[in-house]
């Protein structure tokens, strides 16, 4: 009997362990991520908030596509109402993270309407791809 008990632990355990886990009010998509990934492929406010952010750097970056295949980390700290500041680069080819920072400074970031999606963002980094 104990046995037969410990299997079904054993059972369930694994069974729940390969479950995406929902906190209340968490967005994650799997076990292992975490709330407030914000990764650009999140369907959902946060997903929005970080492509609109990397749209705007985007739009701003001079002679785009001369930066094809470069890469670059870009990291902004943001207000509420969008405002950038505190942005930064690193690990990436020096020309373009020079490129993405200069657009960073010119770019107009989308307010934050949502206080969870704020906190989440506001100190954040993005993986710039040219």
């Amino acid at each position: 009997m104990a046995r037969k008990i410990f299997m079904l632990a054993v059972v369930v355990t694994l069974a729940t362990g390969c479950t995406a886990l929902h906190p209340t009010g968490c967005h994650k998509t799997s076990a292992l991520g975490i709330c407030g990934s914000g990764d650009f492929e999140d369907q959902d406010e946060w997903g929005a908030q970080a492509r609109a952010i990397v749209a705007a750097v985007n739009a701003k970056v001079v002679d785009p596509q001369s930066w094809k295949g470069k890469k670059c980390r870009l990291h902004i700290e943001f207000a509420k109402d969008g405002t950038a500041s505190n942005i930064s680069t690193r690990d990436g080819n020096e020309a373009y993270c020079e490129a993405v920072k200069s657009a960073a400074q010119k770019a107009k970031f989308p307010p934050f309407t949502n206080e969870e999606v704020y906190e989440d963002f506001q100190m954040s980094g993005f993986n710039m791809h040219g």
